[in-house]
């Protein structure tokens, strides 16, 4: 069995068949992989059956893992590894059940953000008629970057923006006070606005809804009229890919191309059972 990649319209994702994750990948397969990721943002890996130790294994390969803040959802054996559910057992929930109900990149508030995420589909609702739910949107920041008119290019130039985990948990409608209380402790962070793909060397925008507070060097109206500007452009639907989850899916995308949101279109006992891994990243530039 060879792989094979195939590519949807537009400029974001792509979908992985024919090779196992689990087995002896090759140097040279596991490239094609990481470079399909890089260039198109999101990249599917269909009909896998990973366990958690392969889970982690694979996810190595793209770099040092990166533990969540979220203690209680993290795997008792690999605590690389991040559930994400809406299934209770003792009437508490085993995962993050909020996790992407805000167009974001993943670990943007840090100094050093995250850099890949592998997201493996365990459980996946459906509807009556067969039709799976809870699909997850993505989009390219480098495509809404380069769609940009040279004039608003430069309107960007040199600019910097602030990243803040509280403003996602504490400040956003159905946050809890506890989940607002441990994201303070988390410091705001600066990244450039528009900022230059360390594998590709292609210039993304760096925002979203979910992280992103202010400009720095602007009044709070200019600012806020900026983001919320770049915040709708990025997100047009020329530059999205949608997810369609199946059950054994590794979905794999770059934190620094894409921004993520998920679909809350299900409830119980409609079940999710998802479980992330997140690759440790650097400071960009």
């Amino acid at each position: 069995m060879s792989m094979t990649i195939q590519y949807p319209a537009g400029p974001t994702g792509a979908e992985i068949h024919g090779i196992r994750l689990d087995g002896n990948l090759t140097d040279t397969e596991f490239d094609h992989i990481r470079k399909t990721v890089h260039e198109r943002g999101v990249a599917v890996v269909r009909d896998q059956e990973l366990s958690e130790e392969d889970h982690v294994a694979f996810a190595r390969r793209f770099g040092n893992l990166q533990k969540i803040f979220l203690a209680e959802h993290l795997s008792s054996r690999y605590p690389e590894l991040f559930l994400v559910s809406n299934i209770l057992e003792n009437g508490k929930p085993i995962g993050a059940t909020d996790a992407g109900k805000f167009w974001h990149t993943d670990g943007a508030y840090l100094e050093k953000p995250h850099n890949v995420s592998l997201l493996y589909a365990l459980e996946v609702p459906h509807r009556e008629d067969g039709q799976p739910l809870g699909d997850t949107l993505f989009a390219g920041m480098g495509p809404a970057y380069e769609a940009l008119t040279e004039e608003f290019k430069a309107r960007l130039d040199g600019l910097r923006a602030y990243h803040d985990l509280y403003h996602r948990y504490g400040e956003k409608e159905g946050a809890t006070a506890e989940m607002g209380k441990r994201a303070k402790e988390y410091p705001p962070a600066s990244h450039p606005l528009v900022i230059t793909h360390p594998d590709t060397g292609k210039k993304c925008l760096y925002l979203s809804e979910g992280y992103t507070t202010h400009i720095e060097g602007m009044t709070k109206e200019q600012s806020s009229a900026l983001l919320a500007e770049l915040c709708e452009h990025v997100v047009r639907p020329e530059f999205q890919y949608r997810h369609r989850w199946a059950v054994g899916d590794l979905l794999i995308w770059d934190n620094r191309a894409t921004l993520h949101r998920a679909t809350f279109d299900y409830q119980l006992p409609r079940r999710r059972l998802m479980r992330r891994a997140t690759v440790a990243g650097q400071a960009i530039a």
